[in-house]
């Protein structure tokens, strides 16, 4: 059977595991099957925005069956609702005549709303502007309920300072896929800017014709912080040599392929052309 895989960036990554360390903060709750991996420094900072947003959502297993002979990855800033992600679904999964095809979503400025966002937050933080170009819309959680897909999303910052139960979100990166997500890292990124939090996981696609393999989904600052986030995520990376890896991301690479971001990341893994492979 033939295998086709489309990947953003591609690569094996070898290196030492990282300590991971457990945390009281509400935001940090313990939701099974993810492991948190900290930043050391700027904690004091990193913690007061985490007391803002809510706990990770991870659901593992999408309600499907088959087997899968393909499996296409985008990664994609939805900008907060603006992006119609819900049109992107239902033509992806629609599309498809036979279900050979799985779906893996890597987003960055997903949104969660409602009770799970909490309803204060520190006196002292000026929290992010509020992103809302298109609403009333679902929000992540609720895209991936009504299209019966697996999702991990980690908020990274609160959108904007409204406490009333119908206004307040949180945003952050997402995982959305068709296929079974396990072992689910969110990485803690140096403070710049804003706080900012990667998300890996691991993939099991259905059936026998495709293995395992990791992504991630990341987004960087606009300034020039961007750089020391994207050299600590190549250094927790490397911990993950077990798995193939695929990583999509709003790198904010105002250089393109010579911005030091990019080239911090394919220090530890290559670059591979966006495509079918």
């Amino acid at each position: 059977m033939t295998r086709w895989v489309t990947v953003v960036v591609l690569a094996i990554t070898t290196g030492a595991v990282i300590p991971l360390r457990a945390e009281p903060l509400p935001c940090l709750r313990d939701v099974p099957g993810v492991t948190w991996v900290r930043w050391e420094q700027e904690q004091t900072t990193l913690d007061r925005w985490c007391e803002s947003v809510g706990p990770p959502v991870f659901t593992p297993r999408p309600e499907r069956d088959g087997e899968i002979s393909r499996l296409l990855i985008v990664s994609w800033n939805v900008h907060v609702g603006g992006a119609d992600v819900e049109e992107l679904f239902a033509k992806a999964l629609d599309a498809r005549s036979s279900n050979d095809t799985g779906i893996i979503i890597l987003m960055q400025e997903a949104f969660r709303a409602g009770a799970d966002v909490p309803d204060s937050f520190p006196g002292d933080l000026d929290v992010p502007s509020s992103i809302r170009p298109r609403r009333p819309t679902l929000d992540i959680v609720g895209i991936a309920e009504r299209f019966r897909m697996s999702i991990v999303y980690v908020p990274s910052m609160r959108n904007g300072s409204a406490t009333a139960l119908e206004s307040r979100e949180d945003r952050g990166n997402a995982i959305v896929s068709t296929e079974t997500l396990s072992d689910v890292r969110a990485i803690e990124l140096p403070f710049g800017k804003q706080r900012r939090v990667a998300v890996a996981a691991t993939v099991t696609p259905r059936g026998s014709t495709i293995g395992a393999l990791r992504v991630i989904t990341t987004h960087f600052d606009t300034n020039s912080d961007r750089v020391d986030q994207a050299e600590a995520l190549a250094e927790r990376i490397a911990a993950l040599d077990d798995l193939p890896l695929v990583i999509g991301g709003d790198l904010n690479a105002r250089r393109g392929f010579g911005d030091r971001t990019v080239t911090a990341i394919s220090r530890r893994v290559s670059l591979e052309s966006c495509g079918t492979q």
